[in-house]
């Protein structure tokens, strides 16, 4: 029997870790926050306002402040993903309004769970910007008004996208973005990731991306290509053009430089 939680961070009164527990279990209690759990392994048998359920991996659970609850751990690994969200991050949200009360239980939500998963990878990184994104998308999933997207939101966004769009060389801040768009941080997150797959930074990243690979392609020197990106960390650019393309710059580079002979006439 095991029950233990790691890596634990803690922002603005937000609580993010990571639980991993074997034939264990949390007897009956409750929190005066918001729990959002995403399931990572195992199976979790949970008991919430008299009735028993199960969590898998894949699933999500969430349970509302002062809800009382308990959790039964399988003998196999189970971890999952815990943020702690204060009801004020809600409020503040909404515009100071009374902190909502979510849907309760266990879900088949992929959207969510993924939100949930970046918001504990972006919390240890350290980069502001990025996790108040992070926490902005979050917070979308959770309140879920994907039905309230309005007919101008599509002009909006389209705005937004050509301004990160002529502007690669910088990093955006979700402040200047907002004012843009004139809408909230909160609404310009929730709207450009509906519209387009992606937040706002991450959508900006692959513009980037992008443009790195054309000026490869134009026998730019990766160096220089980052450099005229904004890319001043070389190791944030080899990183981040890893992900995308499965190869680093300079090897991409090479790659392309190679003459028309070397691959076979069909």
């Amino acid at each position: 029997m095991s029950l233990s939680s790691s890596d634990w961070f803690s922002h603005n009164g937000i609580e993010c870790s990571r639980v991993s527990a074997s034939g264990s279990r949390f007897p009956r209690h409750l929190h005066d926050e918001y729990v959002i759990c995403a399931n990572l392994s195992g199976r979790e048998e949970i008991w919430l306002d008299g009735k028993v359920k199960e969590a898998f991996a894949g699933q999500v659970t969430i349970y509302n402040p002062s809800a009382i609850q308990s959790s039964q751990f399988s003998q196999d690994r189970v971890s999952f993903v815990s943020i702690h969200l204060p009801q004020s991050t809600l409020s503040q949200l909404l515009g100071n309004a009374a902190a909502p009360a979510l849907r309760e239980g266990v879900f088949n939500d992929a959207r969510l769970f993924q939100a949930i998963c970046r918001f504990d990878a972006v919390a240890r990184q350290g980069d502001e910007t990025l996790l108040e994104q992070q926490l902005l998308w979050l917070c979308g999933e959770l309140l879920d008004d994907s039905a309230s997207l309005q007919q101008g939101d599509v002009q909006i966004i389209h705005q937004v996208k050509q301004f990160l769009r002529d502007h690669l060389n910088e990093k955006p801040q979700l402040e200047v973005l907002a004012q843009l768009a004139g809408i909230s941080k909160y609404h310009l997150v929730r709207r450009f990731t509906q519209l387009t797959g992606l937040p706002p930074l991450q959508y900006h990243m692959q513009l980037r991306l992008h443009r790195a690979r054309e000026l490869l392609r134009q026998r730019v020197h990766p160096q220089d290509a980052a450099l005229q990106l904004g890319f001043y960390d070389q190791s944030h650019f080899i990183n981040a053009f890893r992900k995308v393309m499965g190869t680093t710059p300079h090897h991409y580079a090479q790659q392309i430089a190679l003459p028309q002979n070397k691959f076979p006439v069909a």
